[in-house]
């Protein structure tokens, strides 16, 4: 019979019993990320984010930013597939603008009108176009905030 703090051979702890078969209980290693550009963009007033929000992403060249492409969420704020892909992500400076003025409209939040916030850039860098830059956005009809998440 073991003393507190141990264990006897017939129940061994789990520490123990990977130790005996020379299997650890590490997580193994999370798989690497694509290169990518993504984005998670959650309405934090409603609680969840409605499909269809529109938003335009742009690159910045010759002194000024130059649209890529024009996008809408899904349900839930994400897009099916990357902005920007292991072959379209390049380095430099990147804006996202959300149309919030037209989202909260199509909502039917009930604000006042003219509402607070109408076009809202996002402005960042990549700096190194191997990594996966993932941009979660937090915004309600008065504010907004942004980070690079994971």
């Amino acid at each position: 019979m073991g003393f507190a703090g141990t264990s006897s051979a017939a129940n061994p702890s789990p520490a123990e019993s990977a130790a005996a078969t020379g299997k650890a209980k590490d997580k193994p290693a999370a798989p690497p990320v694509e290169p990518s550009l993504t984005i998670h963009a959650i309405d934090t007033y409603h609680g969840a984010t409605e499909a269809g929000l529109r938003f335009d992403l742009s690159v910045f060249r010759n002194g000024r930013y130059q649209l890529i492409e024009k996008f809408e969420t899904l349900a839930g704020g994400r897009t099916k597939d990357p902005l920007l892909g292991r072959d379209e992500l390049k380095t430099g400076r990147y804006e996202i603008k959300l149309h919030l003025a037209e989202y909260f409209s199509r909502t039917a939040t009930g604000l006042p009108q003219p509402g607070f916030l109408d076009e809202v850039p996002i402005r960042f860098l990549v700096t190194d176009a191997t990594q996966h830059y993932h941009t979660a956005i937090l915004f309600t009809p008065w504010n907004y905030s942004y980070y690079r998440g994971s």
